[in-house]
């Protein structure tokens, strides 16, 4: 008796970005408004996107409060990794004689420190 193939789903697909999304769909209806050839799409057009603007800034609003909340649990650590940073510059010629692995430290350490003043 053969085995049947069991059939499997495909995975579940992530939707893309919600906000993204609604950028890329102002982005493009701000073009079709400089091509509509009337007043009256070109209404349409310029009211949707106010819409869809308001629609991004309450997004971006949500993403800001979660990621202060997020930066704010993170602060402790934040700061004491950031002081072994320092640590690392002040001490990356002792570590490796390797010029580039040296500058590609020293590079990301100044972005990240640069990234979170006072840190």
């Amino acid at each position: 008796m053969a085995k049947s193939a069991v059939v499997q789903a495909p995975p579940v697909l992530q939707a893309p970005d919600l906000g993204d999304a609604y950028q890329a769909l102002y982005d493009s209806l701000g073009k079709a408004y400089w091509e509509a050839s009337d007043i009256d799409s070109k209404d349409l057009i310029h009211g949707v996107q106010e819409s869809i603007g308001e629609i991004i800034d309450t997004i971006n609003a949500q993403q800001l409060a979660d990621n202060t909340a997020l930066f704010i649990k993170l602060a402790p650590q934040i700061k004491a990794t950031s002081a072994a940073l320092k640590t690392i510059q002040s001490k990356i010629n002792d570590i490796t004689k390797n010029i580039n692995t040296a500058s590609l430290v020293l590079s990301g350490i100044a972005k990240v420190l640069s990234l979170v003043p006072g840190a």
